[in-house]
């Protein structure tokens, strides 16, 4: 019986080398290491590397060269709008639930004052039936 084997998929992105302000290729992988990661490159449909040896001898195509020449043109700002934009979702998602917590306060502070209302109101009834109650009267029947 055939098993299935689960893959994991990423994204290959080209590193940024600061000194020459240009992407090069640089090795997501150690070399010899087991359990690797599949990169999909966008280099051309389908293209992808499993290791490092694959990674080596896929980075010597011209058409990766093409894309790594060409990547600040058409696929940095891509990549840079995609994190943050999922920068933007968390931070939503973070205020969402600050926001939730606040409203949850906000309803229980306003119980609180209804009850609170109710309390003062059944005051104000007790006092003034006492004060009824307490008013002098005058008993020579004139």
């Amino acid at each position: 019986m055939a098993q299935l084997v689960q893959v994991y998929t990423d994204i290959y992105k080209p590193a940024f080398d600061e000194n020459n302000d240009e992407y090069i290729d640089k090795s997501p992988y150690k070399p010899y290491e087991r359990n690797c990661i599949r990169f999909e490159c966008r280099c051309k449909a389908g293209a992808y590397f499993i290791g490092y040896s694959q990674f080596k001898q896929h980075i010597k195509s011209k058409t990766h060269n093409d894309f790594i020449v060409n990547y600040k043109k058409y696929f940095k700002e891509l990549d840079d709008k995609i994190e943050e934009n999922k920068k933007l979702l968390s931070d939503n998602q973070l205020l969402e639930r600050k926001n939730n917590l606040q409203s949850d306060k906000i309803e229980d502070l306003l119980t609180k004052i209804e009850k609170l209302q109710k309390q003062n109101k059944d005051l104000l009834k007790i006092i003034s039936d006492m004060n009824e109650e307490d008013e002098f009267q005058d008993c020579r029947g004139e």
